[in-house]
C-alpha cells in the first residue's frame, strides 16, 4: 500500500492460491454416525476465569424513574450510580452501584426481578486478582433465573466492571460469566465443548451469533480460549460436521449438541488476485458464510479449500502477500463476494484491482445515520475524513500490516494522508488511525 501526496494505491500481483493437498484434507479417520454432546450449565468465577469472554458491553440510557428495585436501593444509599443493560429482561435492567469517596464499594442487582432489596442482592467487589490491572473494580453475580418468552427460565450470571480511566466518572461495563459444557469422543478423540452466549438473554444455542470452542478433553484450560461463531456447518481439522440442537438448557435439564460428519459432494476454491504487480501470495484464513443461510459460518484456511457443495459467501479474511516471499505484508478483508461450490468443480473467486475512495463529513455530524458526504466545506469547518479500499468483488480491505524481518513480529501500517489544493500545494498532511 502506498499512500502519499494525492493517495495512489498499488496493490496485488496477478496470483492465485489454493492447496495442492486439498484433497487429502477430507480423507479423515473414520468417525460414527452421530457424536452427542450434552451440555450442563457453568458458572465462571470472575475476570481471571480462563474461559471469561474477554468481551465487554455498555449501554447508554437516559435517567429512569418509577423503577421500584431503583427506589428500594437508593431510599437507603446516599452517594451511587445507576447502571443500564438493556439486553436483560425488562424488570433486571437497571442496577445501582453504590460509591465512597466517588469509588465503588456494592453493587446492587435485582436477582429475582420482583423489584424489591433483599440482603443477597447487595454484592460486594470481587477480591484482588490479575486482572485488576485492566479493571479498577469487579462485581460477579450469583447465580439468577433469566425469564424468556414462553416461561423458559434459563441459569445465569454476569460481571460488571468499573473503570476511571484517570478520570472523575466511573465507566461501566457488562459481560456474561457462565457458560455450556460438555464431553464426548470425537473422531477418536475425548473432546469437551463449551458455548458462549452471544448476548444477554441466557441463550447459548443461535445459530449464527453464539459462538463456541473445542479443545481435547486432555488439554489443561488455563489460559484464553480462542472462539469460532456456532455453524451448522464447521470444518474441524479438514474434517466437515454438520450440527444440530436439541434439548434446553433450563436448569437441570440438558441441551444436546449433535455433530454429524458431512457426507455431502465437495468441490474446491481458488481464490485469484490481480494486480499491476507480480506478488506471492498466501491465505492467512478465510471466514465463509452461507449466502442464503446465516447459520453457516465457518472458517477456513489454504489446506482446506475442499468445501461441501453449496452456495456461500466469503465474508472475510487475511492474506499475506509480498515480492521476495508471501509473509512481507499482510491485509484483513471483510464483505466479500458470492460464490457456488459445485461437484468436482473448481469455484474461482476473483478479487484485487484495489480503488481507494475518501469521504468527508462534517466532524459534528460523524455519528449521524444519515450524516452527508460533500466536497465542498465553508473555510474552517472540522472534518472527518474515511477511507475506504475496495476490491473487484466487493471486498473491503481493512488493516495492513508489515512483518518485521528480524523478530518475525507483524506491527500495523499507518497510511500517510496529504491533502493538497488545486495547484498540488500542500494544505495539511498525518498519519492516519485505524477506528
Amino acid at each position: 500500500l502506498v499512500v502519499a501526496g494525492l493517495v495512489t494505491v498499488s496493490l496485488w500481483g496477478g496470483s492465485a492460491f489454493a492447496s495442492d493437498s486439498g484433497g487429502a484434507a477430507v480423507e479423515q479417520a473414520q468417525t460414527p454416525e452421530a457424536v452427542v454432546f450434552d451440555l450442563h450449565y457453568r458458572a465462571l468465577t470472575g475476570p481471571d476465569d480462563p474461559l471469561s469472554y474477554r468481551s465487554f458491553w455498555g449501554f447508554g440510557s437516559d435517567t429512569p424513574t418509577g423503577i421500584p428495585f431503583v427506589e428500594a436501593v437508593t431510599k437507603q444509599v446516599k452517594e451511587f450510580n445507576l447502571v443500564y443493560n438493556g439486553a436483560f429482561p425488562s424488570a433486571q435492567q437497571w442496577s445501582v452501584v453504590e460509591l465512597k469517596e466517588k469509588k465503588p464499594v456494592a453493587m446492587y442487582f435485582d436477582l429475582d426481578g420482583d423489584g424489591t432489596l433483599t440482603d443477597n442482592e447487595r454484592i460486594q467487589p470481587a477480591a484482588s486478582s490479575q486482572s485488576q490491572q485492566q479493571q479498577e473494580f469487579t462485581f460477579v453475580t450469583p447465580d439468577f433465573t433469566i425469564r424468556k418468552d414462553g416461561g423458559v427460565e434459563n441459569p445465569y450470571r454476569v460481571m460488571l466492571v468499573a473503570n476511571s480511566y484517570g478520570g472523575e466518572q466511573m465507566n461501566y461495563m457488562w459481560s456474561p460469566c457462565c457458560v455450556l459444557e460438555g464431553q464426548a469422543t470425537l473422531a477418536g478423540e475425548p473432546t469437551r465443548l463449551f458455548l458462549y452466549d452471544s448476548g444477554f438473554d441466557g441463550t447459548f444455542r443461535v445459530f449464527g451469533t453464539s459462538s463456541f470452542t473445542l479443545i481435547p478433553a486432555s488439554q489443561k484450560v488455563e489460559e484464553y480460549l480462542p472462539r469460532a461463531m456456532l455453524s451448522t456447518l464447521i470444518c474441524r481439522e479438514g474434517t466437515y460436521y454438520r450440527l444440530a440442537i436439541e434439548g434446553s438448557q433450563e436448569k437441570d435439564k440438558i441441551l444436546q449438541v449433535t455433530f454429524r460428519k458431512d457426507t455431502s459432494p465437495t468441490g474446491r476454491t481458488v481464490i485469484n488476485l490481480a494486480g499491476k504487480e507480480s506478488l506471492k501470495t498466501r491465505l492467512n484464513y478465510a471466514r465463509i458464510s452461507g449466502a442464503k443461510d446465516d447459520t453457516i459460518q465457518f472458517n477456513t484456511t489454504n489446506a482446506q479449500s475442499v468445501i461441501p457443495v453449496g452456495q456461500y459467501r466469503l465474508a472475510g479474511g487475511s492474506v499475506c502477500y509480498g515480492v521476495e516471499s508471501s509473509d512481507q505484508w499482510q491485509v484483513s478483508f471483510d464483505t466479500g463476494p458470492e460464490f457456488a461450490v459445485v461437484e468436482d468443480q473448481t469455484a474461482s473467486i476473483e478479487m484485487g484491482e484495489a480503488t481507494l475512495t475518501v469521504k468527508a463529513a462534517a466532524e459534528q455530524e460523524r455519528w449521524n445515520s444519515d450524516a452527508e458526504m460533500k466536497t465542498t466545506y465553508a473555510k474552517g469547518t472540522p472534518l472527518y475524513l474515511s477511507l475506504q479500499i475496495k476490491g473487484k468483488a466487493g471486498e473491503v480491505y481493512t488493516r495492513f500490516s508489515k512483518n518485521n524481518a528480524e523478530n518475525n513480529q507483524w506491527s500495523d501500517v499507518k497510511p500517510h494522508l496529504t491533502i493538497v489544493n488545486a495547484d498540488g500545494k500542500e494544505i495539511t498532511s498525518t498519519d492516519l488511525e485505524y477506528g
